[in-house]
């Protein structure tokens, strides 16, 4: 293999000849002059050869960037030739390395923008490569629409610990002053050891979970051991039906966030007291900013916020009552043995009757019928962290596109950014040369 052969394989061109190029060192461009090779020429219609040649015609493509040029133009000559098969008539010989949807980019160009696109916004990398920002925009939903049947599970993949969440698609407008916006969500579901949504669907109900955990065969299903959840009950519906030998486990994190709305739930009331006795002191410490101080660790705070805190436990009881429940409440998850939660849940519920507060006691409701479930999370320590953590990542995917409104693309977006439909897990080498028959 010749040098000129390599740079011909390098741009992902096939069958043509270079002729000469044209540097243009200042805008990092390199121009390309090749021409079809006469012997291979076969007729785009019916893919049989062309016998006579009627013209060469000029065709621009962009192709990939090759080392120092950024920007690759190829001025391929393409020939114009009668086709016997198609009843004499001049047909254009085929070109196999141009996207049949994409006619001014080479194969390689779009392999190479969509596998960038599996890691940057679409805008990014049309400012990169200098190409239209709506063109690589359907070019990458092209590409997830084509690599989804491709998509599968790794083989050795450990499904026995898995987690479910619902993450925010968008906001849709009122239709009058008195209806409430309807608000959309998206379901992912993750495989904890890997950290990756293997399936999502559309909606936050148990209907929406259940498609998920169907993308699974039963066998798969079968092997989930312990299924991290918030308290939804739609989605606990939906495991008890598909996972049989799943046990759920509800996240510490939600727990720890409705014990904290009790909290906050109190102080608004004891807030209101002291604006309506003009308790100018226990106004400053329970307004709304200072939320976060009532329960932080005293490790954590000032000196003087110390002093302070208990100046009002010594005024407030019920501030005292429901920081001590809060505290016992953090200590009482912190358990690693079931015998010893439960000992200290009974002391935690007789505290909730004596301090008579009716946010805890709510929860203390709340707290029984889902008992079950924390005792599974307190042997398993299994939490929705990895749920948590990709949502996270979604956020900024959403934000990044400036928001989406296409569902399908959404879900599709997800899954290629944080799990299996991308090039690491597809094997799409092959497409920087030639688009697999069902594709092209």
């Amino acid at each position: 293999m010749d040098f000129s052969d390599l740079i011909i394989k390098a741009l992902g061109l096939q069958d043509v000849v270079i002729e000469k190029f044209e540097q243009v060192t200042d805008e990092l461009k390199l121009i390309v002059f090749v021409r079809q090779s006469r012997e291979t020429c076969r007729c785009h219609h019916c893919d049989s050869p062309i016998l006579f040649v009627h013209e060469w015609k000029e065709r621009r493509i962009k192709g990939p960037p090759l080392g120092a040029f950024l920007f690759v133009e190829i001025i391929l000559l393409q020939l114009r030739g009668i086709c016997h098969i198609c009843n004499d008539r001049v047909r254009s010989s085929s070109i196999p390395f141009v996207h049949p949807f994409f006619q001014n980019m080479t194969l390689a160009l779009c392999e190479l923008a969509g596998r960038l696109m599996e890691e940057m916004p679409c805008g990014a990398v049309a400012r990169w490569l200098n190409l239209n920002s709506k063109t690589l925009w359907d070019l990458d939903q092209y590409r997830m629409k084509s690599m989804k049947p491709l998509m599968k599970l790794p083989e050795k993949i450990d499904l026995s610990k898995m987690s479910a969440d619902e993450v925010h698609f968008r906001t849709m407008p009122k239709i009058d002053s008195i209806t409430k916006p309807e608000i959309k969500f998206v379901t992912n579901l993750v495989c904890f050891k890997e950290g990756k949504v293997l399936a999502n669907s559309p909606g936050r109900d148990a209907r929406s979970l259940a498609t998920c955990l169907k993308t699974l065969s039963p066998e798969q299903r079968a092997s989930i051991k312990t299924f991290a959840v918030d308290m939804h009950e739609p989605f606990l519906l939906a495991i008890r039906k598909l996972c049989p030998n799943a046990q759920i486990c509800v996240d510490r994190f939600h727990l720890a966030e409705r014990v904290n709305a009790a909290f906050d739930e109190l102080r608004k009331a004891e807030f209101k007291k002291a604006r309506d006795s003009e308790d100018l002191f226990q106004q400053k410490m329970l307004a709304p900013h200072r939320r976060f101080v009532l329960v932080e660790k005293e490790k954590k705070l000032k000196k003087e916020d110390v002093k302070m805190l208990d100046r009002l436990k010594e005024i407030n009881k019920n501030i005292l009552n429901g920081m001590i429940l809060v505290e016992h409440f953090h200590r009482m998850l912190d358990k690693t043995d079931t015998i010893e939660f439960k000992k200290s849940l009974m002391l935690w519920y007789r505290l909730v009757r004596e301090a008579g507060i009716t946010a805890f006691r709510k929860l203390a409701s709340l707290i029984r019928k889902y008992r079950n479930y924390i005792e599974a999370y307190i042997n398993s320590k299994l939490t929705t962290a990895k749920s948590e953590g990709l949502n996270n990542k979604i956020k900024v995917l959403r934000r990044s596109g400036y928001g989406y409104t296409n569902q399908e693309s959404y879900l599709n977006k997800i899954l290629q950014r944080c799990g299996y439909l991308n090039s690491r897990f597809i094997n799409t080498n092959t497409w920087f040369w030639r688009l697999p028959k069902n594709l092209a």
